[in-house]
């Protein structure tokens, strides 16, 4: 005998069993006026009240039920009992029922009494409704805070998601007895890292800042847009800090960083990611208008284009790093926009009104950082080439100014930024060989050679 055949055959038995428990002799019979489902099965058998619910779950189980996830508003595909898990207990049904012995517990005109299928746990047809949910809600999701299109749009984070497999028949037995038919899954939820009513108080744009580049350079611009994508919605509660090589996270090709101009100890160069120190440089100047502070910060070894002295903020992945805290009691989070040639930052949360923030540099200095020249045989006989333009060295110091409704609360040094520069290069070719003398001649000249006119 198989297996499917031994577990059908316990069951019969178990059933016949309970049924002998529940009748005790061939004329009890179910109360009359007894229903489950709306189906009366009053002055049945007990065998025969559970031969007629089976039949009616037969077609009931094959009903598409709406799936819900309420804690995240989540809508699952439609399924079955049958896919869910759940079946139909008749015997534990029937047992609920009272039973009549048939010879002195005849009751005559006995009012409508209602009782609830019993549903327990089965082997699913198909895939698990806790690989379905699974599958539709991904893995834990932080909060995010995003601005489009002038409106904030708050994203509340999800936590873990666990279906409480116990609870199951009870769902479906809501689903079948009410009016909305709709299986609301029974989860257990995490603790969230930040509560949803800590994003509603994200509410206003701090401040801005935007800086220009090339559209035409297309490996720095996806850099740009890719490194920017990775910073965008990121929420801070009061004392959290943010480092921007721990978000953006280590630049290579295979997490989709290309190859593109940098600076390298004073030079320029190419290198995996190039571009990104203009979106570390956007999003702290940003930081600094919004008045937050700044746990550590570099400056590049050459001025950039797109920013002053003083206000460039360089990352070198392990090495250089920009991080942030949200000294503020408030949450905030960071919205970043890019398009071809534009990249802007914003600091959302709470603008404190009357509250403005101007940078001052001071104490600028600049020198000139020599010529080095390189011989290169390649080169045509004479020729110069510039290989390096390298760059003035320059110094400068950088305050935040704080007013209040236009009188200044608070003048902090941000920084001293030193900026070595490096030498032009220049490779020059061989140098022309020099036309050898040809001494003159004393001998006599002799007359056939002398051209008379």
């Amino acid at each position: 005998m198989n297996r499917l055949a031994y577990v059908l055959l316990l069951g019969w038995i178990g059933n016949a069993t309970a049924f002998s428990a529940l009748a005790g002799n061939q004329a009890a019979v179910i109360r009359p006026h007894s229903r489950v489902v709306g189906i009366d099965l009053g002055g049945m058998s007990p065998e025969d009240a559970a031969k007629k619910l089976r039949i009616w779950w037969e077609d009931q189980k094959r009903r598409k039920l709406p799936v819900h996830v309420d804690a995240i508003n989540l809508v699952l595909p439609r399924m079955t009992a049958s896919e869910l898990g759940v079946g139909l207990d008749d015997v534990a049904t029937v047992a609920k029922l009272p039973v009549l012995s048939g010879t002195s517990d005849t009751v005559v005109d006995a009012p409508d009494q209602s009782f609830d299928a019993v549903y327990r746990l089965i082997q699913p047809t198909g895939e698990s409704v806790a690989t379905v949910l699974k599958k539709a809600v991904g893995k834990p999701r932080p909060a995010r805070v995003l601005l489009l299109k002038g409106t904030i749009y708050r994203e509340p984070e999800i936590s873990t998601l666990d279906l409480v497999e116990s609870q199951l028949p009870e769902a479906v037995a809501s689903a079948i007895k009410g009016g909305d038919s709709i299986v609301h899954l029974p989860i257990t939820q995490g603790a969230k890292v930040i509560a949803d009513d800590k994003l509603a108080e994200i509410t206003d744009v701090v401040a801005s800042f935007s800086t220009r580049f090339p559209k035409r350079q297309y490996n720095r611009n996806s850099n740009i847009k890719l490194a920017s994508s990775k910073l965008n919605g990121v929420v801070l509660l009061p004392g959290d800090t943010m480092s921007f090589n721990g978000t953006v996270g280590q630049r290579t090709e295979a997490k989709g960083f290309k190859l593109a101009g940098v600076y390298k100890n004073g030079k320029h160069d190419t290198g995996i990611g190039g571009g990104i120190c203009q979106v570390s440089t956007t999003m702290y100047n940003a930081c600094l208008f919004s008045n937050l502070k700044i746990l550590r910060r570099s400056n590049h070894s050459m001025p950039v284009a797109y920013v002053p002295l003083g206000r460039d903020a360089t990352v070198d992945y392990g090495n250089l790093d920009l991080v942030i805290q949200n000294d503020k009691p408030y949450p905030i989070a960071i919205s970043s926009y890019f398009e071809p040639g534009l990249l802007t930052f914003r600091v959302l949360g709470k603008k404190e009104p009357g509250v403005t923030v101007k940078l001052e540099q001071v104490g600028g200095k600049s020198w000139d950082t020599g010529v080095e020249i390189v011989h290169d045989p390649k080169l045509p006989v004479g020729d110069r080439e510039v290989i390096e333009k390298g760059s003035r060295g320059h110094s400068i110091t950088t305050y935040r100014l704080v007013y209040k409704n236009g009188v200044l609360q608070e003048r902090q040094l941000l920084n001293h930024s030193y900026y070595g520069g490096g030498e032009k290069i220049i490779a020059v070719g061989p140098t022309a060989p020099t036309t050898p003398i040809i001494p003159k001649t004393t001998a006599p000249i002799s007359s056939a050679s002398v051209v008379h006119p």
